[in-house]
């Protein structure tokens, strides 16, 4: 069974709030089912594309290119 777990930081608020390397930083003290979580709980992949692979690190740079683009696309 599949136990959801609210996220723990809302990337969007942070980027907005502090910035992109502010909410990098904070993603680097998360631990990986975090990470996974903020990624669902936000919808950060809408391709389904496979995270598995990735490193923590990886998983990070992931979140917040994928905030990035959407907080851009927002502007336009």
């Amino acid at each position: 069974r599949d136990i959801r777990r609210e996220a723990v930081l809302d990337p969007f608020e942070v980027a907005r709030n502090s910035g992109l390397d502010v909410l990098a930083q904070e993603l680097r003290a998360l631990n990986r089912p975090r990470l996974v979580n903020i990624i669902a709980e936000y919808d950060l992949n809408p391709a389904g594309d496979d995270v598995d692979w990735m490193t923590d690190s990886q998983l990070g740079r992931f979140i917040v290119v994928a905030v990035e683009a959407q907080l851009l696309n927002r502007v336009r």
